[in-house]
């Protein structure tokens, strides 16, 4: 039965938001339900993630340059607040397009440690030593030098033990995906069809097999990512600083100063380290398989809701690059219909990691906001932990999701190329709901086309696009413990 584009679109990110964030008890999710989508996502290629893998000393000064660049792209790309305040598309599928507050997470979190003030009942010195042992574990800063510049000066990185945990569980997460892909689709299996029979008799073959997977994956998370140790790690800071965060907090305001770089491809501009873990994500061969039919489309349709416009057209392309389509253009695509659709691609979702940024702070009841803070801020907390809720920071992006390699196939394929083929030639700018078909962007001083092509009833995107984020809602914070003095302060 042929479908509208948008119906497709929309069916088949409800399934992927399934995938992501299943409820299966076999599954322990560690994240929440907060995902915001990108529409259209943003292409990449794999070199522009080389320094999270290699850093950035480059071969030469030419290409220590573009890494310093790679790394202000992803710093700003990434050091957004995300806007909640907006009805999410149904309350049991908590996602919405991506929009943001215009403010930086890096700018609220500086505001925060200046404006705050903190318990100070002071710990042993053994407990001091301890904390700051354990810091060092977490993050740790290195002298580098600026070979460009020749300018030495001390850098945050994520520690060896951080590292550890977020690939662990990034592969834990990636056995979990997997495993959801292939409990959706049998759920979604119906009638006679050869690939209906072959879903259901995949699960019921594989499934203990992927447990299996699923629990090497979280045995090595526990063993070789430091988890238990992570956790802990984290819960004695949190314990002991219940009672001084002097130490603590200015530990937090050295890291903050010494994440600061500067690219100079782009004029000098300041930004604060920020990095993907596995830094090698992009080349690497453990990305998930989604895979999409009518028969999901007959199980997920009524997941979505009028709120969601997923039909295609024009977007963004690139770093802001925005280019048109003629509407007559435009309009035809959005109101196409393919019958027999398929849709595969890659996917995978990578830890975002701040060593600046202490997330466990807005949680902690030591600490409340000075008068300042209400005086430049109109009393705004930093979140006022509603259901609804407001505030300068509310949420944050934790992991960004990645796509590659799409491969819509449907009958009308040929006669949809043929008829767009203005839109889809790398120079104009097409969309399918989250994915950008084509369009030009500007990769360093380089400007880079890609394109949709056809290959029989085939419609192939290759690349890689990012297409959205999983975030986490920060509770009420500040949020003082009522037992604290005002004279514990400092």
């Amino acid at each position: 039965m042929a479908q509208k584009i948008e119906n497709l679109m929309q069916a088949l990110v409800a399934k992927l938001y399934a995938t992501i964030t299943g409820n299966d008890p076999a599954v322990k999710l560690p994240r929440n339900k907060f995902v915001t989508w990108m529409m259209p996502g943003i292409p990449f290629s794999t070199t522009d993630f080389s320094f999270c893998s290699r850093g950035f000393v480059g071969d030469t000064a030419e290409q220590t340059q573009l890494l310093y660049h790679q790394a202000f792209v992803l710093s700003k790309l990434f050091d957004f607040v995300p806007e909640v305040n907006t009805q999410f598309l149904s309350d049991d599928m908590q996602q919405a397009i991506f929009t943001t507050t215009q403010d930086t997470i890096s700018s609220i979190y500086k505001d925060v440690l200046t404006h705050s003030k903190v318990v100070n009942i002071e710990p042993t010195e053994e407990q001091k030593e301890k904390i700051k042992r354990f810091r060092d574990l977490l993050v740790v800063t290195k002298e580098e030098t600026n070979i460009v510049t020749g300018e030495k000066r001390t850098i945050t990185h994520p520690g060896p033990l951080t590292i550890a945990y977020n690939e662990k569980m990034n592969d834990y997460i990636t056995a979990a995906d997997e495993y959801m892909n292939l409990l959706i689709d049998a759920q979604s299996a119906r009638g006679s069809d050869t690939e209906a029979i072959r879903r259901v008799q995949a699960f019921a073959s594989k499934q203990n097999f992927m447990v299996q997977k699923m629990q090497a994956a979280e045995m090595a998370w526990t063993s070789e990512g430091y988890r238990n140790e992570y956790e802990e790690i984290n819960a004695y800071i949190q314990q002991v600083t219940q009672r001084s965060m002097v130490l603590y907090k200015a530990d937090l305001l050295q890291k903050l100063e010494s994440s600061i770089l500067a690219s100079p491809s782009d004029g000098g501009t300041q930004f604060h380290y920020t990095t993907l873990l596995p830094g090698n994500f992009a080349e690497s061969t453990a990305w998930a398989t989604f895979r999409f039919n009518e028969e999901d489309y007959e199980t997920h349709k009524n997941k979505s809701t009028t709120q969601w416009n997923a039909g295609g057209g024009a977007g963004l392309l690139g770093f802001g690059a925005k280019a048109s389509v003629k509407s007559s253009k435009e309009k035809k695509t959005i109101d196409a219909e393919w019958s027999k659709f398929t849709a595969t691609f890659e996917f995978t979702q990578v830890q975002i990691c701040r060593p600046f940024f202490e997330q466990g702070f807005f949680a902690m009841r030591g600490w409340t906001l000075d008068e300042l803070w209400n005086l430049n801020f109109d009393n705004k907390p930093v979140s006022d932990g509603a259901e609804k809720p407001t505030g300068r920071l509310v949420a944050y992006p934790t992991s960004a999701l990645f796509v590659r390699n799409v491969v819509f196939k449907f009958d009308e394929a040929k006669k949809h190329f043929d008829e767009n083929k203005e839109s889809l030639d790398g120079g104009g700018g097409a969309s399918y709901g989250l994915f950008n078909a084509s369009g030009s962007y500007t990769k360093s001083s380089e400007t880079v086309n890609r394109s949709a092509h056809i290959e029989g009833n085939e419609l192939k995107i290759d690349g890689m696009q990012l297409i959205g984020f999983i975030n986490n809602i920060i509770k009420k914070s500040p949020d003082t413990n009522p037992e604290i003095s005002p004279e514990d302060f400092v």
